[in-house]
């Protein structure tokens, strides 16, 4: 009597076929490959968010330091904030958190916001005038009389498929702060006493003090 072979299973043939192998490979690397292009791309575009943020802290701080009557007008420093926007393409000028202020060192390294300008005050503004502890000086500004600008800027960085990534990972944060702080030499303003640097008041402001300590 002749016997009928049994059939193979459907997996076993797969298994056995070239181009179920080929296949199989395919479902595995693909994942892999376009994992690597992803991370390749927002490594890049976070390195381009960082170092635009960055230029723009110091593009701020230069133009400022320009001022050559030493009192800065609130329309002035509008101009100078509207730098952000060609700085910052393709990102969102408009997610940026921009102060900047008039610093002065006095005796016994007593650190003073002097004047202080943002643009929304209420939405932006991180300090106030006065004495500033928290200030971290420069080495070359650490002097009695030195006075400097200091622009500060603070921006959320996206993800470049956020939207997608907040469906796959809803509990992974995903956004993050840049924050840059840029001390910048005085190139305008004017002396307001003798040993003092020239300064620049932001609008609205008073110039240092040189007394305060």
């Amino acid at each position: 009597m002749r016997r009928v072979p049994a059939r193979r299973g459907c997996g076993r043939r797969f298994a056995e076929s070239e181009s179920g192998i080929a296949t199989l490979e395919f479902v595995l690397i693909v994942p892999i490959l376009i994992a690597m292009v992803y991370g390749v791309a927002e490594y890049v575009n976070v390195a381009d968010h960082r170092d635009k943020v960055s230029a723009l802290a110091r593009t701020l701080a230069d133009l400022t330091s320009q001022n050559s009557t030493g009192q800065a007008t609130d329309e002035e420093m509008k101009l100078n904030r509207g730098s952000a926007g060609p700085i910052l393409a393709p990102f969102d000028a408009n997610q940026a958190i921009i102060q900047i202020s008039s610093v002065g060192v006095n005796a016994n390294n007593a650190n003073y916001i002097c004047s202080t300008w943002a643009l929304d005050p209420k939405k932006e503004i991180t300090r106030i005038v006065g004495k500033d502890k928290s200030l971290v000086v420069p080495d070359n500004f650490k002097r009695a009389g030195a006075r400097y600008v200091l622009a500060e800027v603070k921006m959320t960085y996206q993800p470049l498929f956020g939207s997608v990534l907040r469906r796959l990972l809803p509990t992974f944060k995903l956004d993050f702060n840049w924050s840059e702080s840029v001390a910048w030499p005085v190139r305008g303003g004017k002396s307001l006493g003798t040993g003092q640097d020239a300064e620049i008041v932001m609008p609205g402001g008073k110039a240092c003090d040189p007394k305060a300590t």
